[in-house]
């Protein structure tokens, strides 16, 4: 009996009530965060998990040093989001109009995870890259009897990159020629930058163009 009303005692002690009123805090407290974090999926609140990850690395604009852009690896693995034959902006410089072929055919690619944002957004992300790959057209092989198909890859490349401190318009033109790994931005007096911003379906990009990102503007309004 002793015991008993000793460790009763002990119990109602002030100081030996110390250390339990801090364990009942703790577990309160405990009890009070996970309460919080389970208050959005109560109130069906739940966090936006539509946001694109962080890009890969292998998918933005890398530069050298002294500012030139580094040509994109394995941009064949991008989304294709265009193509088109012969297609030039001067009627004078048609291949029907000059009596020949019927052009190049030009490939345009997009990052996987900037037509991804384009997708949920409807906007075109900052580091945004267009590659534009030209292929000869041919016809030798067998077994084609009619038709064109692409041919051997040109070894002049574009790239339209959507970065702020490139121009004015927020927009930046690249080619590349030859060997070449690397290249200058095209100066902002180029006649690509006026056409791009007079002619532009959207934000400086010819989306009129591009089948897949016209689509995604068309279910934007409704059509």
């Amino acid at each position: 009996m002793r015991s008993s009303r000793r460790v009763v005692t002990d119990v109602l002690d002030p100081v030996a009530r110390a250390p339990l009123r801090a364990s009942i805090a703790v577990r309160c407290r405990a009890a009070l965060i996970l309460g919080l974090f389970a208050l959005p999926t109560l109130f069906g609140c739940q966090s936006d998990t539509s946001q694109i990850e962080d890009p890969p690395a292998s998918e933005l604009p890398h530069f050298t040093p002294d500012g030139m852009l580094v040509k994109p690896k394995n941009w064949e693995t991008w989304v294709m989001v265009g193509a088109s034959l012969g297609l030039t902006y001067t009627e004078s410089g048609s291949p029907d109009a000059l009596g020949g072929g019927p052009g190049m055919f030009h490939n345009v690619f997009m990052q996987p995870w900037a037509y991804e944002q384009f997708v949920e957004t409807g906007k075109f992300a900052e580091q945004t890259m267009f590659v534009l790959a030209l292929y000869d057209a041919s016809r030798d092989a067998d077994p084609a009897r009619g038709g064109f198909y692409e041919g051997e890859l040109s070894s002049t490349m574009e790239v339209h990159l959507k970065k702020r401190d490139l121009h004015e318009s927020g927009w930046g033109f690249f080619g590349f020629f030859g060997t070449a790994d690397s290249a200058a931005i095209m100066p902002g007096e180029a006649a690509c930058y006026s056409c791009h911003i007079e002619k532009t379906e959207l934000d400086n990009v010819f989306v009129q163009f591009y089948p897949p990102l016209r689509r995604v503007l068309a279910e934007a309004d409704g059509n």
